[in-house]
């Protein structure tokens, strides 16, 4: 990668979020070398188009159409976080290359694990009517409970998430079994105990023999309403679903459906189908009223979201810049979508 023609002033542009007041940008992105920030608010998570100009750097989660018409200078684009469907790869200028972050793969792993757990022993349920002052959930009126012990756990999609979650499914002593698009760490996989399929079909059988399913791949035009009707058929009626990744990938009415009508036990949702454009909208996150169900625990897309996580991202933003700066190849480079050819 060739290092990046520079300003006059030899130092990046770089167009971040305004940054809250108290804070310096350098305790957010401690970089190494010296850059211009420049601030501006962003709306939508997206800053207004005119304040592209001259950009090199963008950070940012979003790119549009309306947005390249100004972006004379763009080199990169640094997204703060691990999806990158809100980028329109079309709309990329010519030489612009795109990385991501991820380091959400702890707080995420260990909230699939608590809503396994939690939904295995029905414990919403069993807290709502307790407090209430009602024994219906007790042992003694409606029998025993499960456990995760000795359940399948199924993955579909063994990233860095899908991983972490594979390790702690294992120390509970669970069975693991997963899918992908790659053959090249089957022979990893089964050294830690994981039953690997490749391939699209793989899915299927992950969905016939799962206890619990967990949906941890990025949202792309392939996997947008992979699991639908016919997938969600295929599970076991005792089975669960449980949903950190994208809730498009997920055919809203086909979930919902199977859902209600019992044809699987329940959810764990914390991606979801429409999300509010600021922060005084509170719309429904679905056309359908999964909040009206008893089997489905529902979290505002938050289980990523720790201090940790943050400031894990904040530094791979932060040594991306230094790499920007002297021509290194970036960190989570997505190639697929770049537009460079000193990739």
């Amino acid at each position: 990668m060739n290092k990046f023609m520079l300003n006059n002033n030899n130092k990046l542009n770089i167009l971040i979020p305004n940054i809250p007041s108290g804070k310096k940008v350098e305790e957010i992105w401690p970089v190494n070398v010296e850059v211009n920030w420049v601030q501006t608010e962003y709306v939508n998570m997206r800053p207004d188009p005119a304040k592209l100009k001259n950009i090199d750097v963008l950070i940012g989660t979003s790119f549009t159409y309306e947005m390249s018409k100004y972006a004379n200078k763009l080199k990169a684009i640094l997204i703060p976080a691990a999806g990158y469907e809100g980028i329109i790869v079309d709309a990329l200028p010519n030489g612009t290359i795109v990385a991501n972050a991820y380091h959400h793969e702890a707080p995420i792993s260990e909230w699939v694990m608590m809503v396994a757990s939690a939904l295995d022993h029905n414990l919403i349920k069993s807290h709502i009517t307790f407090s209430n002052g009602s024994w219906s959930q007790s042992p003694s009126r409606i029998g025993l409970y499960s456990e995760l012990y000795n359940k399948t756990f199924g993955i579909i999609g063994l990233g860095n998430i899908g991983l972490r979650v594979a390790k702690l499914a294992l120390a509970y002593e669970m069975k693991v079994i997963s899918t992908g698009r790659s053959k090249k760490n089957i022979p990893k996989y089964k050294k830690l105990g994981i039953e690997y399929f490749y391939g699209k079909n793989g899915i299927d059988e992950i969905l016939k023999r799962s206890d619990f399913v967990l949906i941890s791949t990025p949202l792309t035009e392939d996997t947008r309403n992979l699991i639908g009707k016919r997938e969600l058929d295929f599970m076991k009626k005792s089975a669960y679903i449980i949903n950190p990744a994208r809730g498009h990938i997920i055919n809203e009415e086909s979930l919902y459906n199977a859902l209600k009508n019992r044809k699987i036990s329940g959810a764990a949702i914390d991606t979801w189908y429409t999300y509010p454009k600021d922060q005084k909208e509170e719309p429904r996150p679905s056309r359908f009223p999964f909040w009206n169900l008893d089997n489905v625990i529902m979290t505002p897309h938050h289980s990523g979201a720790t201090h940790g996580t943050i400031e894990r991202r904040s530094l791979t933003i932060a040594e991306n810049i230094d790499r920007l700066s002297i021509g290194k190849p970036l960190i989570n480079l997505l190639k697929d979508i770049s537009k460079s050819n000193s990739i």
